[in-house]
């Protein structure tokens, strides 16, 4: 029976290679058996070499955010004292800093600052990141060697504001000024921690309508990009394992990245959590042929992609990040339904939100947008 399984599992191997050209899956898990760490002490490493790590999600996945909540200790260990985040605006940076320097922490003012970036995004884990940055500071087994620092990133996002939320402003360059503002020019080190589209530093996103079939070029100023053109090498992106845009569209079902060889080659290492590099490595040459992000590039490979990246679990063990309690309230019900109105959702559905119901009709399994993979 076991002999039956391994010739499965080589089979699958060769029709996942698809137009991998001369890469061997063999080489693949070899490589990973010789270099690949823990998904923590992969992130740690890279600041041996690198000054600023950014590491970028599909959002909502939890143990995306968990990885970033058990990196905060170790990051003060190491003497890496700042994390910056997309979740949360900037202009309550001074509100964040007064939290973390607080005797207790005050997880009502901690939703106060998230329901202020973004009314849609009470979850307990993202929340938590401010948490465990206090308890890193106060805890009575806080050994860091630094302050640690949660730094918010975003502009604030205004949908009812006349001319559209970003009428005077580009967000990506926005956070990057702010990166440029709080860490680089202090000269301290940070983990940035975002949506994997405002985190690419070398590659650029295209700029393609799928209702025309047309590229119209490349986007060139994401958060990452920015910092990079600027710091080259002390920059580093990891990307974590998700599902990739079709190149079918949008709203097309995702497909698995790099022609599903990752989620084989991890089946073959038996699927343990790890982090390993892509550029000067055999996954580097992996290529896609169902995606958007290899559109407008005719010779795409995973290194122009990303410089590392993480893989944690099968898609089918995949779960969703945790409604937080008593984030919706009396006193910011109206603030929800006005915010809701402004990004044209339907009346009749703004009016169904009460404070005892919201986070059953505000949660969204973030599951169903790749169910078909997790078979």
């Amino acid at each position: 029976m076991k002999h039956i399984y391994q010739i499965l599992v080589i089979f699958s191997l060769m029709l996942a290679a698809g137009c991998q050209g001369d890469i061997r899956h063999e080489e693949l898990v070899q490589y990973l058996d010789d270099h690949a760490l823990a998904p923590d002490d992969y992130v740690l490493q890279k600041f041996d070499d690198h000054d600023y790590v950014f590491i970028g999600e599909y959002h909502r996945i939890r143990h995306d955010v968990e990885l970033i909540l058990r990196l905060i200790p170790e990051l003060q260990k190491k003497g890496i004292c700042n994390l910056g985040i997309e979740f949360g605006d900037y202009n309550d940076q001074l509100l964040v800093d007064s939290l973390l320097a607080l005797p207790y922490f005050n997880r009502e003012l901690a939703r106060r600052i998230m329901f202020h970036s973004d009314p849609l995004w009470g979850y307990k884990e993202y929340i938590d990141i401010y948490k465990v940055a206090w308890e890193v500071n106060h805890g009575k087994n806080s050994k860091g060697k630094c302050k640690f620092r949660v730094v918010n990133l975003a502009p604030h996002y205004d949908p009812c504001k006349k001319g559209g939320a970003w009428k005077d402003l580009n967000p990506d360059v926005y956070m990057a000024q702010v990166i440029f503002q709080e860490f680089i020019d202090k000269g301290e080190k940070a983990l940035i921690y975002s949506g994997n589209h405002h985190a690419f530093t070398r590659y650029h996103q295209p700029l393609y309508s799928f209702k025309k079939d047309t590229l119209y070029g490349y986007t060139t100023n994401r958060m990452g990009n920015v910092v990079y053109d600027s710091l080259k090498d002390k920059t580093f992106n990891i990307y974590l394992h998700a599902a990739w845009i079709s190149d079918k569209g949008w709203d097309e079902p995702g497909v698995l990245p790099v022609n599903g060889v990752i989620d084989s080659v991890m089946d073959a290492f038996g699927n343990r959590p790890v982090g390993f590099d892509v550029a000067g490595t055999p996954f580097g040459k992996l290529t896609s042929d169902d995606s958007y992000y290899a559109i407008g590039y005719p010779d795409f490979t995973l290194d122009q992609y990303c410089d590392g990246y993480i893989y944690q679990s099968k898609f089918k063990n995949y779960r969703p990040i945790t409604m937080e309690e008593n984030f919706i309230t009396e006193d910011n019900l109206r603030q929800l339904k006005h915010h809701l109105k402004c990004i044209g959702v339907s009346e009749a559905w703004i009016d169904s939100i009460r404070v005892d119901n919201a986070n059953r009709i505000l949660f969204e399994d973030i599951r169903k947008h790749f169910k078909h993979l997790m078979k």
